[in-house]
């Protein structure tokens, strides 16, 4: 089955915030919530945490799966908010948010959709700055919540060095963020290998070999059963078809990777409109494939 990214997945998993922006609420002894959407989503968060939780100050992990704006964007906002809240995240993570060039483009990238949501932040301060991740995560980290429920760090690097997934044994529940790439508005398979093609493809074998029951996306969808399995299985085969297509664009323009991210981007999201994805960051992410295939990454 395949359906949006909120409200009740399991008796233990939910989803909150909006099926754009997801964050995932696992209930156990000890509740945690996994990735952290933009900064304007910050508010909206903390009032489904209370309204799942009772009190939001239950929460008491917040476990990202990279650092791109818009699932790390609110982690400091739910830090000040939530009393004891501990953010986990990779050690590359943790070293990228404590760059200033790296906070001052993610509080640039949130700046239009926090004018364009300005009634979902109200009056908050939702401003991005380096969250200092309480628990640096590794390939393997696992970490006991509770009642049988434990959560494990699988290093699944390709969308960004830093990238981690989460697999949650009892439930057979795999929290992927963009480490899978997502689907487009026909419901195929978007790939998104922005920093390696080969680690991303390694990443994505890696988690098909879980043969998960449920499988959460970073945006729009979650997918269960056999349908999560064949969505690991298509992913890889489109993210090898991407990469050709762009091989071959590279090959048609010279190598000139701008004419090929301007070819892509008139093709899938100006003429067919495929993607649901703001345009810069999407121009952005574009470049990023198409540099990680030229360059032979």
């Amino acid at each position: 089955m395949i359906y949006e990214s909120y409200g009740k997945i399991t008796d233990d998993l939910y989803a909150i915030g909006h099926a754009d922006l997801p964050a995932y609420l696992l209930f156990s002894e000890q509740p945690a919530l996994f990735d952290a959407g933009m900064t304007y989503m910050g508010p909206r968060y903390v009032k489904d945490l209370k309204d799942r939780l009772g009190d939001e100050n239950r929460l008491r992990f917040n476990f990202l799966t990279h650092s791109h704006f818009d699932h790390a964007g609110a982690a400091p906002y739910l830090k000040k908010k939530i009393k004891g809240l501990r953010i986990g995240a990779h050690r590359l993570a943790a070293e990228t948010f404590a760059k200033p060039n790296a906070v001052e483009l993610i509080r640039n990238l949130s700046r239009n959709a926090e004018a364009l949501h300005a009634s979902d932040r109200g009056h908050e301060d939702v401003t991005f700055y380096d969250p200092h991740v309480d628990i640096l995560l590794e390939d393997g980290t696992e970490i006991d919540l509770g009642g049988g429920l434990l959560v494990r760090t699988i290093a699944t690097p390709g969308h960004t060095r830093d990238a981690v997934s989460y697999y949650i044994p009892k439930l057979k529940a795999l929290l992927a963020g963009e480490a899978v790439g997502g689907l487009n508005v026909r419901m195929n398979v978007h790939p998104s290998f922005l920093s390696s093609y080969t680690d991303y493809c390694a990443s994505l074998e890696k988690l098909s070999a879980l043969a998960p029951e449920i499988l959460l996306l970073g945006h729009h969808h979650t997918l269960t059963g056999e349908d999560a399995r064949d969505f690991l299985r298509k992913s890889l085969d489109q993210t090898k078809t991407f990469h050709a297509r762009i091989q071959n664009y590279l090959d048609d323009s010279h190598g000139d990777q701008a004419a090929v991210v301007q070819r892509i981007y008139q093709e899938d999201y100006v003429k067919a409109k495929l993607i649901r994805q703001d345009e810069r960051p999407y121009l952005i992410n574009a470049a990023a494939k198409v540099k990680t295939v030229a360059e032979g990454k």
